[in-house]
Parts: structure tokens; sequence; C-alpha cells
């Protein structure tokens, strides 16, 4: 049976430890846990809580490992955790790449994975089911009157809409699509989106164009409208604007940016988030940074980020440890530059998995 509960959840009192996205990478986790002073059975001796900001899973090394030990630390009562991009993206039964280690695959496709992101444990048939549970009972937020923690963003209205529901992650998210597609802009949008890609589909996927033109508005419209009225979209991944620019990142050429919401953030609580992929030294972006603009090249790596009025509002916890797979592919080994954060709260300040 399908585990379901409130998507906005109460956070746990007390100091914390708000470990950002794994991605796969359990010895980076356990480290982490050593270095912030965790027992094995996830105890601390000073009484803190261990809270994590999802994408446990894709691309490294061991993601059933993640899962396991993280859920057992939520079943124990000793930790919290927030649905990503990721696990959601596992719910959906959406094959993307780096999920090699659940997603049933064609042999070529599985192989091509591998080769990229490099060995990874499989998880076993008879604990598919228990994961899919596992990522269907998470919340998407966590608040409390000092602190807010979500995956990707804090957006009011998206907020707003999701308040007081409960039941499937699944259902709500589909609901809101349903709305999308029916609604008047959906109706305009979607045909002439996916007319525009259709036409451009050999284009889309070809990494080795070094600039993509003539700019596809319509598939840049849709993307944008698409991304940011469903609202579990929003918390998992953030919100997106057409972009000046196209930049190819994913396996395709994007039309849409992230946007930093947080400069626009004036509520009281502070936010604790991931999935941005921060780097945490000028040596490290070479290493580690995706493509298309980067959200944090004018702040200080291991600092908080300001609104738009110059108070400090919220702060990334991804330090890009879900690019280990590219500097072990490289010979790279510790320190590698992709680390796994912790935020320590009330301290506010950032430790990581290797000095």
């Amino acid at each position: 049976m399908t585990k379901t509960s409130a998507l906005i959840q109460p956070l746990a009192q007390g100091p914390l430890d708000i470990i950002g996205d794994i991605h796969g990478e359990i010895d980076a986790l356990s480290a982490l846990l050593e270095r912030l002073g965790y027992r094995t059975d996830g105890t601390h001796p000073e009484n803190r809580h261990l809270v994590f900001v999802g994408d446990l899973c894709d691309r490294g090394p061991d993601s059933p490992a993640v899962i396991f030990k993280v859920r057992d630390l939520v079943e124990s009562g000793r930790a919290q955790c927030v649905l990503g991009n990721h696990e959601l993206n596992i719910l959906r039964s959406e094959k993307k790449e780096g999920s090699h280690w659940f997603a049933a695959k064609e042999e070529i496709t599985y192989q091509a994975e591998v080769a990229k992101f490099g060995p990874s444990a499989r998880l076993k048939p008879h604990h598919e089911a228990e994961i899919l549970e596992f990522f269907a009972s998470l919340p998407v937020a966590l608040e409390r009157p000092d602190l807010r923690v979500v995956h990707a963003a804090w957006d009011t209205a998206s907020i707003a809409a999701i308040r007081g529901t409960s039941g499937s992650v699944l259902d709500i998210y589909r609901e809101f699509d349903h709305k999308i597609d029916a609604s008047p802009q959906g109706q305009i949008l979607k045909p002439l989106a996916h007319q525009q890609k259709k036409q451009y589909e050999h284009l889309l996927k070809d990494h080795n164009l070094s600039a993509f033109t003539p700019f596809l508005t319509d598939h840049a419209e849709w993307d944008e409208f698409y991304q940011c009225a469903n609202p579990i979209r929003v918390l998992t991944s953030g919100l997106e604007k057409v972009t000046k620019t196209p930049f190819f990142t994913g396996g395709q050429w994007r039309f849409v940016e992230r946007v930093n919401w947080w400069a626009s953030y004036t509520d009281a609580p502070a936010v604790v988030f991931g999935h941005y992929w921060r780097v945490w030294n000028a040596a490290a972006r070479a290493n580690v940074s995706k493509a298309g603009p980067q959200l944090f090249d004018d702040q200080n790596p291991e600092g908080w980020h300001k609104n738009d009025l110059g108070r400090e509002v919220a702060f990334c916890v991804d330090y890009s440890v879900g690019a280990r797979h590219r500097e072990r592919k490289n010979g790279v080994s510790l320190p590698f530059h992709g680390r796994l954060a912790a935020l320590r709260w009330p301290e506010g300040t950032p430790l990581f998995d290797h000095p």
C-alpha cells in the first residue's frame, strides 16, 4: 500500500544538520555523518537531528545504499527528508540519465550510462516497491517559525497552492498537469511547441553545435509555462524563465534557464535548499559546473544568499557531489571538487564530507 501524507510538514525542533543532494555517493554520506558526530544508529551526543533536502539517488555508485540508509533514519524518527526532482522522476517512471540503478532500460542504453557515470549498484527487483513507497511518503517542504527546507525553491504561490493538501504526491502532480493542458494558455502553447520540437528534433540533441539558431520561441514559452504552472514541479526543480542564449545540458538544447528565486524572497524564516550545484571555489567550477547561467558567481562560496533588499535569506547546500562521477572518470580521487555538505542550524555554517 502506498503511503500518503501532508505535502508540507512541520520541521523538527532543536539543532539540525541539513544535508545536501547525495546522488548515490554513499561513501561521502558516511564520511559526512562521521564528521558531524553522528553514531552509526543516527543518534547524536548533542541531540541534533538530520534533515535531507532530497536527490538521494542517480549518477553515483550506490543509490540503493543511500536510500535505505536515509529511509531507516527517517522511519526511526532520527531524520526527515523532502522529495527531490530525482525521486519524483522515479515515481513518475521517467527514465532520466543516471537512473540506470533503478530503471529497466535497453542494454545499449544501460551500458551507455555506465560508461558515462561509472559502475553503479543495481536495485534488486523485489526492492522496487519499497523504494517507491518511501519516495511517495516524503513531503515536498518542511517548516517551523525560524526555518524552511525545500529541495529547489520556496515559492509563495506554489506553497499556497498545495498547503493543506494530502494524499499521493504523484496524483496531485498529475492533477496540476491536467489543468495546465486544459488551460487556454496550455491549449495554445503546447501544440505550437510540439510542432516546433518535431521540426528541429534532429538538432535538439546535437551537442556538437556551437550555437543553436534560430531561437525556438514557441518551445521556450511552453517550457517556461509548463515548468512554473505546476507547484510540485516548482518546489522540486525550481522556477525558470526564457533564456537569451540557448545552452546544451542534460542531453538536449535548453531554451529556459533557472531563476534565483531568493532575490525576491522577503519572508522572515530562512530557507535551506539544494538542487543548484553550487561550487566552493573557482577551481571547482571547471570540474563540476553545469551549462547555463551560474547563479552563485558573485557570492561567497560558503555564504548565505541575499535578497534584493540585502538580507541573507537562503542557503543552497548542494555542493556538486553529483559531479564526482566526472572526476573519477578523469582519475581524480580525494579531495574531490564536488563535495557533500551539511548546513548546521542554528549555527548557519556548512560542514563538508572532507576538509
